[in-house]
């Protein structure tokens, strides 16, 4: 048989045994790949033909394959566990995990199950060489690895496990079968039964040396230590037990297997003694008999080995590979036969123990039988004259006698039958041996002979091949070079072409880059002008809230300034610039309404309408085609000089400090006296224009916005008289002009605090106005309640700076202070609950005729909408506070730059 017909018998194995039909593997596929195995001393071929296969396509294909690799690792040459785990086990472990999660036709988990029992198993024969795959020792090899104590440890737990490993696959097959409802007498149980009949072979073995070697511990270690090897032995054993007994009651392995019977209970292993009288369990195949002894060896002739120099080379292949696989052949043909003649040895000296104790049992019945049978003759004799219930008893006893003679007789033959067997194989084993003896013989005459001539075949090729080799330089040599100057013309030309297809493909590019370039700058420029133009239409929009910031006039004039020189480094303005310059205006119109109005109210009206001239100048120069801010900074410079002329806190004459203050105190009277009356014609607005829930709402609101007005007046009333007090009392024999010229700074916190009050009273009328008219928010009259509280506290403090701890004017004074606080809550708690009744009243929240979807999706879309207005409240929260670090920061440079332009007057 040549290589390539081996090769493809091999392969047209493998293919024939990995079907995907469920049944199980056929045992001559297997065979053929296992005589495959020894003729190559390798599972090279195996594996190669089953790398092929996608096995991952079928779960059946997956449970064929690990029952395969289970037989060659078992009966394969002693190389396939070592091959198997250098080069393929991370296949295994791929296909494992493969299966892992699917559970096909019940296969899926079983299949997972056993390739973890064969990664196991082959780190098993890696880590113990010594240990073939066919699990069979000779009591030498046993001895030696008991000799080492620490090997012998560790060896058994790792056999634990192999048998930990074994039990979960029988387990997980039974599972299946079970919830399948499968039989073994069908097609498909047969398959997945299959691989058990290994798992019976290994776990007989396993449990054999695992007794052998804890009671070899027990006696060279203390108990304690082995106290963990008990507890699992003692669990495998119950697990092994149970699956023998479940086994031998399935038709399928009757004729198959023999399966071992093991005892109640485990060994005492702390008692030697039962050493002695432990069985070694033995399980073998039925059918292995006569097909595994005969010799698989290919029908070919050995050629005569003598081989003259004038044959072929090939000729001296064919015989030497033939007679290496003759030899191979016919070594593991008559190593099975001693192994199959060793194993029926052990058999028949069980059976023919097993047959002794119970000729021996049977023995002692029967003497017992006669010694109750001549007790009994001896009481009827005496005893004749009683009941015939006696002569009864006298019958049964004979005829027990008889027949315990009866089966002393079949035990007798049946021993005797065993005895002749037993003597008849141990013959068959001593000619057995001889043939063994005769072959090695002649083994190792063929080996010598093939030492022989493989030396002459080695000294022919190297003569040839020096012949060879040096003719063939010659030629190479030549070939070589047209070789490479062809292959270089060629690769001029390719070059040549490349080039110019680069050339026309980059010239391409480049015009449709600066295409798109163009399209994209179009666009981009609108965009930014689109922006701009959005940005002065917003802060044209805002400017009417610029009153509400305290801004210093020279922070303002300064980023006026900025602008005005942004303007003056560009002799032209591109519409890159027009972003920069936009954001610049913003600041700077913004800070100029918002300086002025805290500066001087005459001059605010014409700053203010400055702003938006200067405003709609930007956006007329920034959305022209070409850009053009001539205008622009005509206007800039217009408003410049209206900021220039704007009136400084410094500026104030300490001479006429105190009429200011008494103007400014009549002032705020007016305006909270004017806010009063606002708040009247609003009621009875409200009165006409609305009704129901509205109208209570908004009356309950603007009653409390009247008592805190009223309470405001009273507060301003006790100020005014506190003050004349203070004046009285501090300023001796001069006018009250002098004591606030004297006392200027104090009269400036005063004239400030008026000028708060008087524009939060204001700012209250309007709020209150828009809640009214729905124009307006609830919460900016909140805000507007508590800023003219806050107001009214500042005045609160300026006025009993100077007081007496015990006037009566400034127990008065505070009594207004606290009313207003009072008065503030109660405005702020209508409008809170105004607002929670209209939100009640306006929506009715109607859930009945929701399905139980639609509910869910209210529910997240109302838990979405809570996150989002938390999320703004902690935005907001941030903002004021960025907003008051900027407006302390503002004040403090503004008190700064008004100390430092004192000290240079003085």
């Amino acid at each position: 048989m040549d290589r390539e017909t081996f090769v493809k018998g091999q392969l047209e194995a493998v293919h024939k045994a990995l079907t995907k039909y469920e049944v199980p593997l056929k045992p001559k596929h297997a065979r053929r790949l296992i005589v495959g195995s020894h003729q190559e001393r390798s599972s090279a071929v195996f594996w190669n033909a089953v790398n092929r296969i996608q096995l991952e396509k079928n779960p059946v294909m997956t449970w064929k394959f690990c029952h395969l690799l289970h037989k060659l690792i078992r009966d394969g040459h002693r190389k396939v566990p070592e091959e198997s785990f250098r080069l393929f086990i991370s296949r295994i472990k791929q296909l494992g995990q493969f299966w892992k999660h699917l559970n096909t036709s019940g296969y899926g988990i079983c299949n997972e199950t056993y390739c973890r029992l064969l990664v196991d198993r082959l780190e098993f024969h890696k880590k113990y060489s010594v240990m073939p795959g066919s699990l069979i020792l000779t009591e030498s090899q046993i001895k030696t690895l008991e000799s080492d104590l620490d090997n012998a440890f560790e060896m058994t737990i790792d056999m634990v496990d192999q048998m930990d490993n074994l039990l979960s696959l029988q387990a997980k097959v039974y599972d299946a079968m079970e919830c399948l409802r499968w039989s073994s007498l069908v097609p498909q149980g047969q398959c997945l039964l299959a691989p058990l009949i290994l798992v019976i072979l290994d776990s007989s073995k396993f449990y054999d040396y695992l007794v052998k070697m804890i009671f070899k511990l027990h006696g060279r270690l203390p108990p304690d230590a082995l106290e963990g090897h008990r507890t699992r032995f003692r669990d495998v054993f119950l697990r092994t037990k149970k699956f023998y007994e479940e086994s031998s009651s399935l038709q399928y392995f009757k004729y198959l297997v023999s399966i071992p019977t093991l005892p109640s209970a485990p060994p005492n292993f702390l008692q030697a003694s039962d050493l002695d009288t432990y069985q070694t369990p033995h399980a073998y195949l039925h059918s292995e008999g006569l097909e595994d002894s005969q010799s698989v060896a290919p029908d070919e002739v050995l050629l005569e080995l003598g081989v003259e120099e004038q044959h072929s080379q090939q000729q001296q292949d064919e015989q030497i590979l033939s007679l290496a696989r003759d030899l191979e052949d016919e070594r593991f043909a008559k190593e099975r036969l001693i192994t199959e003649a060793r194993s029926r040895i052990e058999q028949y000296e069980n059976r023919l123990a097993q047959m002794q104790s119970e000729y021996e049992y049977t023995k002692r019945e029967a003497d017992e039988a006669r010694e109750e049978c001549d007790s009994l003759r001896n009481l009827a004799a005496r005893d004749a004259l009683r009941e015939e219930s006696d002569d009864i008893r006298v019958q049964e006893a004979n005829e027990q006698a008889r027949l315990a003679d009866e089966r002393f007789g079949k035990m007798k033959a049946a021993y005797e039958k065993f005895r002749s067997e037993h003597v008849a194989a141990l013959t068959k084993l001593c000619d057995l041996q001889k043939e063994y003896d005769a072959s090695e013989k002649s083994r190792m005459d063929k080996e010598e002979e093939l030492t022989t001539v493989r030396r002459q075949l080695e000294e022919s090729e190297k003569n040839r091949t020096a012949v060879l080799s040096k003719a063939e330089c010659d030629a190479n040599a030549v070939g070589e070079l047209r070789m490479q100057l062809a292959k270089a013309d060629v690769e001029v030309e390719e070059l040549r072409k490349t080039l110019e297809e680069t050339k026309a493909n980059h010239k391409s590019e480049l015009i449709s880059s600066l295409d798109r370039l163009s399209v994209t700058n179009h666009i981009i420029l609108g965009k930014i002008r689109d922006a701009v133009s959005t940005m002065l239409q917003r802060c044209e929009e805002e400017l009417p809230n610029a009153t509400t910031i305290s801004y210093p006039p020279h922070v303002a004039q300064s980023a006026l300034n900025i602008l005005v020189t942004l303007l003056d480094e560009r002799s032209t303005v591109a519409v890159s610039d027009t972003i920069v310059l936009a954001h610049a205006c913003v600041l700077a119109v913004s800070g100029c309404a918002a300086a002025a109005y805290i500066s001087s109210i005459e001059h605010f009206h014409g700053v203010n309408e400055q702003c938006y001239v200067v405003v709609r100048s930007a956006r007329e120069s920034f959305s022209s085609a070409d850009i053009n801010v001539v205008k622009l900074e005509s206007e800039l410079k217009k408003l410049t000089e209206m900021m220039t002329a704007l009136p400084l806190q410094t500026d104030v004459d300490k001479d006429i400090i105190g009429a200011e203050l008494e103007n400014e105190m009549m002032r705020m009277s007016d305006a909270i006296r004017a806010a009063v009356e606002e708040i009247e014609k609003l009621q009875q607005k409200a009165r006409i224009n609305t009704e129901g829930i509205r109208l209570e709402v908004n009356e309950t609101i603007l009653g409390c916005c009247q008592k805190l007005m009223a309470a405001i007046m009273a507060l301003v009333a006790a100020s005014k008289e506190l003050q004349s007090e203070i004046v009285a009392a501090g300023r001796g024999g001069a006018s009250p002009q002098d004591f606030y010229k004297r006392n200027h700074q104090w009269t400036e916190g005063l004239l400030s605090a008026a000028k708060t009050v008087g524009v939060a009273a204001r700012v209250l009328v309007e709020s209150a106005d828009g809640v009214v008219t729905r124009q307006g928010k609830f919460e900016q009259l909140i805000v507007a309640a508590q800023e003219i509280a806050a107001s009214t506290a500042q005045l609160f403090v300026s006025s009993r700076v100077k007081a007496d701890p015990d006037s009566h004017k400034l127990a008065a004074l505070t009594t207004s202070s606290k009313n207003v606080n009072q008065c503030t809550a109660q405005v702020v708690a209508a409008v809170k609950n105004g607002q929670t009744t209209l939100n009640e009243e306006g929506k009715n929240l109607d859930f009945l005729n929701l399905t139980l979807h639609e509910a869910k999706k209210e529910e997240m879309e109302s838990q979405v909408h809570i996150l989002e207005l938390e999320q703004k409240l902690v935005m907001e929260r941030k903002r004021l506070a960025e907003l008051r670090k900027r407006h302390y920061h503002m004040a403090q440079l503004a008190v700064a730059e008004q100390v430092n332009k004192s000290f240079h007057r003085l």
